[in-house]
């Protein structure tokens, strides 16, 4: 088979782009379902929850089903693989401690007129987690969830992942749950498993902050739901892009194209270069690699090649500091693209780094890949997809906390602000608001002397 080619110019990078982004973009029938099955949801609850379950996951399911038991819970901690486990606990403990140097203590602090300001990060009560299933088991969407909502410090937690062919929700995902200490497990998946989450129904009580990866289906789900409850990004359909110049190696980015696109049919897996032959030898590494492992050509439809146009590139200044034109031009588009994944296949990946401005998150240099970030090395796998890195970040302990902030006044600091409150009310037309300032400066504010009024 031959794979999609795209030619890249500066001109066109945005149209590229848009090309690329069509092919998982939003489907108004998707949005419709989608809005169908919450409206349902929110009005028949448990009901239509156990009925779009029967008609998605399994066709035998019932109300009875959906909380898993804790003995079912315990049960897969003890049958699940030791060396599983193992690796579990060590991608745990990596993820905590770096979602630990997230986290920022309450603070206050005298402002330049003597008020106290502060914030308090207080942990949202209840969060609810979405772990996809179906095809596949995620364990590590487990790890990469539960455990930045625990460092934030949240009391409740609980998750939705849907059952699998035998009605059950997957064993290693139930382990993985447990060795984290997690009691509150629900066999729901989809649209109507963040439904629940957000409205709340009889068996599933509702969660202040939804977060997790998931399909189209769900990344639409949490795109409407939002406001009902919190959501982390839109985490749909994984994606990566790698950019790659003439010195990188064929076989690695061939294995980490078909690594991405192994995840689901709506994967997208992209390569930025400028070297006809580096791509042709990258085409042959997949084939080989797909007839090996038996990946079907269908998702290997999901990757693309975009070329970098020499012809049409305009000249450079040259700078030993800067990249040269064509890996500008890869960097430009990628900051356009925004991808969840950006891996930079160059001979020196640590130079071009302050050049990347949108990207879910950045593997650096050939000797790391997407994998290591989904399973072992700390950083969160929920990133944003779709673009949404342009404004959206990796799941953090901050998706799991509220800022509130704190004020407080002296005598001093009331007389010197209230006129400039009472000029911008007056300017907005907010009379109450200027008279509401204007009270507490006659009854709490300072005298001549700087004491305090003698109103109270």
């Amino acid at each position: 088979m031959k794979f999609k080619r795209l030619s890249l110019t500066i001109k066109n990078a945005r149209a590229t782009v848009a090309l690329l982004r069509q092919v998982s973009g939003r489907d108004e029938t998707l949005r419709r379902q989608v809005g169908e099955i919450i409206a349902e949801v929110g009005r028949r609850g448990d009901e239509a929850l156990v009925e779009y379950t029967q008609k998605f996951d399994f066709e035998d399911f019932s109300r009875e089903k959906l909380r898993v038991p804790q003995a079912e819970i315990e049960a897969a901690v003890q049958s699940a693989p030791s060396p599983l486990m193992e690796s579990l606990r060590l991608a745990a403990e990596n993820v905590r401690l770096f979602h630990q140097h997230e986290m920022r203590g309450s603070w206050t602090a005298s402002m330049r007129q003597n008020q106290m300001l502060g914030q308090r990060m207080i942990p949202v009560d209840r969060a609810g987690l979405y772990v996809p299933g179906g095809a596949a088991s995620y364990p590590s969407t487990v790890v990469m969830t539960v455990v930045p909502a625990q460092v934030a410090g949240v009391d409740e937690i609980f998750i939705c992942s849907p059952p699998g062919r035998d009605g059950k929700v997957n064993g290693a995902v139930l382990a993985a749950a447990g060795m984290l200490g997690i009691g509150e497990v629900y066999a729901a998946g989809g649209a109507q498993a963040i439904a629940a989450m957000a409205h709340g129904t009889a068996t599933i009580r509702p969660a202040d902050v939804i977060c997790g990866p998931g399909n189209a289906y769900v990344a639409e789900a949490k795109r409407q739901v939002f406001g009902l409850a919190g959501i982390d990004s839109l985490a749909g359909p994984s994606e990566v892009l790698i950019i790659a110049d003439n010195v990188a190696r064929p076989e690695l980015i061939a294995a980490d194209l078909a690594a991405q696109v192994e995840h689901d049919s709506g994967a997208l897996a992209v390569l930025v270069c400028w070297s006809d032959e580096l791509a042709n030898r990258v085409e042959a590494e997949i084939l080989t690699l797909a007839a090996e492992l038996s990946i079907p050509a269908e998702l290997l439809n999901r990757i693309t090649f975009v070329m970098v146009d020499f012809n049409r590139l305009p000249p450079v200044p040259v700078d030993e500091h800067k990249p040269d034109a064509a890996l500008e031009a890869a960097i430009n588009f990628s900051n356009l693209y925004a991808p969840e994944h950006l891996q930079i296949h160059t001979s020196q990946p640590e130079q071009v780094l302050s050049e990347i401005t949108c990207a879910g998150a950045v593997f650096l240099g050939e000797d790391v890949c997407t994998a290591f970030g989904d399973y072992v090395i700390g950083s969160n796998h929920v990133l944003p997809t779709a673009g949404a890195a342009r404004f959206a970040s990796a799941l953090s302990v901050e998706n799991f906390l509220r800022k509130v902030a704190v004020v407080s006044l002296t005598p001093e600091t009331i007389s010197r602000l209230t006129p400039a409150l009472m000029e911008i009310a007056k300017a907005e037309g907010l009379a109450a608001h200027a008279r509401a300032a204007e009270l507490r400066e006659k009854e709490f504010g300072a005298d001549e002397d700087g004491d305090r009024a003698a109103g109270r």
